[in-house]
């Protein structure tokens, strides 16, 4: 940044104004420098080629093997992918299934549903010292194999659970 002082002493950048702006402005003609003839810079825009399966890895995404949809709760009716492997479940923006519309939800992880793609399972824990999470009416105290149509209730919120991979169908990679 160029920085000089006109005739009236008044301070401007001699990068962004031929003449000083505020002496222009009293005479109602500012005019800032035309960039227009400036070269601009080699910046490669483009994408390289690559199929859709390249471009699916490098973001590194999981695969969907399953959903959640309240069935009960400020958020009846919204769906929620589950991925593979670890899915936490909470009121958080960096959780994976985010129950942001249940207050009786905490913001930290609060229930987890892992899927084992060797095993093809699904399977359910409630994180310690936190509050109640219950599966088909039954209080979640340790890791539980989860089966399709599964009920989840953490607080006011009862998530049904449907698996996408199942006995018919699982992912090959």
């Amino acid at each position: 940044m160029k920085m000089v002082k006109c005739l009236k002493g008044h301070k401007y950048n001699a990068d962004k104004f031929n003449t000083c702006p505020q002496c222009a402005a009293l005479r109602g003609m500012a005019q800032p420098k035309d960039f227009s003839e400036e070269p601009q810079s080699d910046v490669d825009t483009e994408e390289p080629d690559m199929d859709r399966q390249q471009k699916y890895e490098i973001v590194g995404r999981r695969k969907v093997v399953g959903c959640l949809v309240c069935v009960k709760g400020a958020m009846q009716g919204e769906g929620f992918f589950l991925v593979e492997g670890q899915n936490d479940i909470g009121r958080g923006a960096n959780l994976e299934v985010v129950l942001s519309k249940e207050l009786t939800v905490s913001r930290k992880a609060q229930a987890c549903i892992l899927y084992d793609k060797k095993e093809n399972r699904f399977y359910l824990t409630a994180e310690e010292g936190r509050k109640e999470v219950l599966c088909n009416g039954k209080v979640v105290t340790k890791k539980i194999l989860l089966v399709n149509e599964s009920e989840i209730q953490i607080g006011q919120c009862v998530l049904r659970f449907v698996a996408f991979c199942n006995g018919n169908f699982m992912w090959k990679n």
